[in-house]
C-alpha cells in the first residue's frame, strides 16, 4: 500500500516548471595581494597587524562606509554578514566573496568592500602614525627640559653622586626617545594591498537531490521509497505484534501440528450450532473433521467401558472454544452417539446460548442441593441425541460451580456415548485445572489475529504440566481458498442423463419402460434437474 501510494504521489503533475521555481544565485570574488610580505611574515606592521584585516573588513567603519556608498536600504551589519573575507597566510592573498541574487549586485558588493578596506587601512595607519609622532615629540621635549634642569643642578654640586646618576639616566632616556622620533619622522612602512582581480559574478549550479522532471521517473522513485517505508512499517509492526497471525506461527509456538483449520466465516449464525444433517459447507465440515480426529485419537487409547471425555480449551476468551464444543457434540450425534456437552465456564457462560437454550429464571435449588440431585435430571435436550448440562443458573462462585460440575462428569460418562466439556480459558482462570484431569482428549483452539502469543505459550505449558492426555491443536479463523463445487454437483446429473440416453437408444421405438412408466428424455431431464436442485 505504501509503495502504490508513493507511486501515485510521485506521478502527480507539477504545478509549475522546475525552471520557474528555481531562483538563480551568483557568486563574485574580489582578490587582492599584500604589498609588504615582510609584514605578513612577521605578523605585524608599524601600526596594523595583517591578522586584523578580516576583522576590520567586516566590523566597524568599513561596513558603514560601504552601506553609505551603495545607498543600501539595509544596515551595515546586514551587508557585513553577506561578505566573507579570507586572508591566506602563505601567499598573502586577501579575498572578498559574496553570494547575491543578481550578478551586478554581487560584483558591486565585493568590489566595494575591497576598495573601501584598502582606503580605510591607509587612513587608519596615517592617523596612528601622526598620533605616535606627536607623542614622541612631546616626550622628547619633556626629557630635554628635565635633562637641562638636572645638568644645571649637577653643575652647582659636581661631587654629588646622586645628581650625577639622575643626569646620566635622563641622558639615556633622551637618547632613546630621540632615536624613536627620528624613526617615526621617516616615511613609515604601511600595510596595503593591491587588486589582482576584480569581482566577476558566476552563477551557482544547483546541487543536491532534486525531483526529476519526468512523471514516470518520479512514480518509479515514489514506488521504491514507499515500498521501503512500508517494509520498515511492516517490520516494526511484526516486532511489536503480540498476536498469532499465521497457522505456521501457531504450530511453531505451541509445538503441535494443526490438523484442522476452522475457516473464517461471515455467517451471522457461526457462533451457533451449524452442524446439521443436510448442511455441508466448509464451516460445518471443519467441525466434522475435528470429530473424526478426536475419534481416531480415542481409538488409540486403552479401551474403557465408559464414554470418552473430550475437553475443549483455549488460551483466552473469544478464541471460539464454546462454538467448537457445541458443534463437536453435534458432530458426535451425527454418528449415532448419545452426546452430553457440559459447560464449566461460569465467568462468561455462552454454551446454552450457542445451543439455543435460554434460562428464564434461576434454578430452583441451591449449590448444596447438587450433592443429592441426580445429574441426569439436570440435562436439557437440544436435539435428538444431544443433551446439555449447564449450572450457570445456580447461585455460587465460578470455582464452586466448576467443582460441582466436575463431580457429576463420572456419572454422565455412564449414561452417554460421548462427553464434551467447554472450559474457561486456560490463561485467565484457575477453574480449568479442576476439569483437565477428567480429559481423555484435549482440544486446544486458538484464533488467528486474536490469541496473544503470551497466553498461547502459557496455555500449552499448563496443559502439559497438568494432564497427560493427548492434545489436538485446532486453528480458528483460517482464511480458506475458494473451492469449486460445480464438478461434484453436476457429475451425477450428467451420468444419469447419459444412462437414460443409452437406455432410450437401446429400447425399440414406442416400447414402454419395464415398470410401465413413460420416461421421455425431456421429462427425465426435468426430474434430474429438480432432484439435483433439491
Amino acid at each position: 500500500m505504501c509503495a502504490f501510494l508513493g507511486a501515485a504521489i510521485g506521478g502527480l503533475p507539477g504545478t509549475k516548471a522546475p525552471e520557474d521555481d528555481a531562483s538563480a544565485t551568483y557568486r563574485a570574488t574580489h582578490t587582492m595581494l599584500i604589498n609588504d610580505t615582510a609584514a605578513l611574515r612577521e605578523g605585524t606592521s608599524n601600526v596594523v597587524s595583517a591578522s586584523q584585516v578580516p576583522l576590520l573588513a567586516t566590523t566597524g567603519e568599513v561596513p558603514a562606509r560601504v552601506a553609505e556608498q551603495l545607498g543600501a536600504d539595509v544596515n551595515a551589519a546586514t551587508l557585513a554578514s553577506q561578505i566573507v573575507v579570507v586572508l591566506d597566510p602563505n601567499t598573502g592573498a586577501l579575498s572578498f566573496t559574496t553570494t547575491q541574487s543578481s550578478p551586478e549586485r554581487a560584483e558591486e558588493l565585493a568590489d566595494a568592500f575591497a576598495t573601501t578596506l584598502n582606503a580605510y587601512l591607509a587612513e587608519r595607519q596615517d592617523q596612528l602614525n601622526e598620533v605616535r609622532l606627536a607623542a614622541s615629540i612631546n616626550r622628547l621635549a619633556d626629557l630635554e627640559t628635565r635633562l637641562d634642569v638636572s645638568t644645571q643642578e649637577l653643575a652647582g654640586n659636581p661631587e654629588d653622586a646622586t645628581l650625577l646618576a639622575q643626569r646620566d639616566a635622563l641622558a639615556r632616556q633622551y637618547s632613546v626617545a630621540f632615536e624613536q622620533n627620528q624613526f617615526l619622522s621617516q616615511q613609515p612602512s604601511t600595510l596595503s594591498f593591491t587588486t589582482i582581480e576584480y569581482a566577476q559574478a558566476v552563477q551557482i549550479a544547483q546541487t543536491g537531490l532534486a525531483a526529476p522532471r519526468s512523471r514516470s521517473v518520479r512514480a518509479v522513485m515514489g514506488f521504491a521509497v514507499g515500498g521501503a517505508i512500508g517494509a520498515v512499517i511492516a517490520l516494526v509492526a511484526g516486532r511489536v505484534d503480540r498476536r498469532l497471525r499465521t497457522r505456521d506461527q501457531a504450530e511453531a509456538l505451541i509445538g503441535l501440528r494443526a490438523r484442522v483449520g476452522i475457516p473464517k466465516s461471515r455467517d451471522p449464525g457461526r457462533d451457533q450450532i451449524v452442524v446439521h444433517t443436510g448442511r455441508h459447507d466448509a464451516l460445518s465440515d471443519a467441525y466434522r473433521t475435528v470429530r473424526n480426529l478426536v475419534g481416531f485419537v480415542q481409538q488409540s487409547l486403552e479401551p474403557v467401558t465408559r464414554a470418552r471425555v473430550t475437553v475443549v480449551v483455549s488460551p483466552g476468551p473469544g478464541d471460539g472454544k464454546t462454538s467448537l464444543a457445541g458443534n463437536l457434540a453435534a458432530a458426535f450425534v451425527e454418528t449415532g452417539q448419545r452426546t452430553i456437552v457440559v459447560n464449566t465456564d461460569f465467568r462468561r457462560p455462552r454454551l446454552s446460548k450457542a445451543c439455543d437454550i435460554e434460562f428464564h429464571a434461576p434454578h430452583p435449588f441451591t449449590l448444596g442441593d447438587l450433592e443429592v440431585i441426580e445429574p441426569k435430571s439436570l440435562l436439557v435436550g437440544v436435539q435428538p441425541g444431544m443433551l446439555v448440562l449447564d449450572l450457570a443458573g445456580v447461585d455460587g462462585s465460578a470455582g464452586e460451580l466448576a467443582r460441582a460440575t466436575a463431580a457429576m462428569v463420572p456419572t454422565l460418562t455412564e449414561v452417554a456415548d460421548a462427553v464434551v466439556i467447554d472450559t474457561s480459558p486456560v490463561g485467565a482462570t484457575a477453574e480449568v485445572l479442576d476439569i483437565l484431569p477428567l480429559a481423555d482428549v484435549i482440544v486446544l483452539v486458538v484464533r488467528l489475529g486474536h490469541t496473544s502469543i503470551g497466553s498461547a505459550r502459557r496455555a500449552i505449558s499448563v496443559l502439559r504440566d497438568v494432564s497427560d492426555a493427548p492434545i489436538l491443536l485446532v486453528v480458528n479463523s483460517v482464511k480458506q481458498e475458494r473451492s469449486v463445487y460445480a464438478e461434484y454437483t453436476d457429475r451425477p446429473r450428467r451420468a444419469r442423463t447419459r444412462s437414460v440416453q443409452d437406455e432410450s437408444s437401446r429400447r425399440p421405438e414406442g416400447a414402454e419402460p419395464p415398470d410401465g412408466r413413460r420416461t421421455s428424455l425431456p421429462n427425465r431431464r426435468e426430474h434430474d434437474e429438480s432432484e439435483s436442485i433439491g
